[in-house]
């Protein structure tokens, strides 16, 4: 029983304790959200703005991430582009000098076709080329460049052929002055040199340019094939004798055209 009463009597004691302080903080309690007001308030106005600036970062920061990607884009797609434009550069310079051989030296241009490798074993000076009868090509063609004459495909394959250039020594070329009158023969000497021999009647001076004649009839009239260095009489004076340079620099050659046979 007094268990009981005692917490009769504590119940009611905690009871009419909050009704006196509920009394007494109501009086309080517009002084007190008055008081709290001007300092909590700023904390949402805070709270929104942070949120702001974090959303404009994370925006920033994606948007950058996209340009970072479009400018890499950008960039493949520019190294593309320049790729592009020297391939084409490269190939209206290869036109250009097919035109060109075409104008000046012969129109019966077949092919303008690739130097892959050069045969340098002993005294022959040969070009290999990365074409060969699929492309058309044939034994007997005559091969030049934009500067002058190169040569004659003597073999074929079904993908190279084999040039015998001028300054072999098995090549025999028909020759003549490009200022005057006369026939001659020019033979390859090696190492880059050609030795024509005229007859005596024929004027050669030092710097005249030699053209294919047609003594022995392989290569169309007029194609430039040397300068003359010097000229000698030989045989009693029955003979001359003209040691040649020729225009072209195989070494240089990365690509030759091929003419129709005559």
């Amino acid at each position: 029983m007094r268990e009981v009463a005692l917490r009769r009597g504590l119940f009611l004691l905690l009871l009419l304790l909050g009704f006196g302080l509920a009394a007494l903080t109501r009086p309080l309690a517009p002084h007190l959200s008055l008081t709290l007001s001007p300092l909590t308030a700023p904390l949402p106005a805070l709270g929104f703005r942070l949120g702001q600036n974090l959303r404009a970062a994370w925006d920033a920061l994606r948007n950058r991430q996209d340009l970072y990607a479009e400018n890499r884009a950008l960039r493949a797609r520019v190294a593309l582009l320049e790729g592009e434009n020297r391939r084409l550069a490269l190939e209206v310079a290869r036109l250009e000098r097919a035109l060109a051989v075409r104008q000046t030296q012969a129109p019966g241009l077949l092919a303008v076709a690739p130097v892959i490798g050069e045969d340098l074993s002993g005294l022959y000076r040969r070009l290999l080329l990365g074409m060969g009868e699929r492309e058309g090509l044939r034994v007997g063609m005559p091969v030049t460049a934009p500067e002058g004459l190169v040569g004659l495909i003597v073999e074929v394959e079904e993908r190279r052929a084999l040039v015998r250039t001028l300054v072999d020594p098995e090549s025999q070329v028909g020759v003549r002055p490009e200022k005057g009158p006369g026939r001659g023969v020019a033979r390859g000497a090696p190492p880059d040199r050609l030795l024509a021999e005229f007859p005596p009647s024929v004027r050669l001076s030092p710097g005249d340019l030699l053209l294919t004649g047609a003594p022995l009839g392989l290569f169309p009239d007029g194609i430039p094939v040397g300068r003359v260095e010097r000229v000698e009489r030989v045989q009693g004076g029955l003979k001359q004798r003209a040691w040649v340079r020729p225009l072209v620099d195989l070494s240089l050659l990365e690509e030759v055209m091929v003419l129709r046979p005559l």
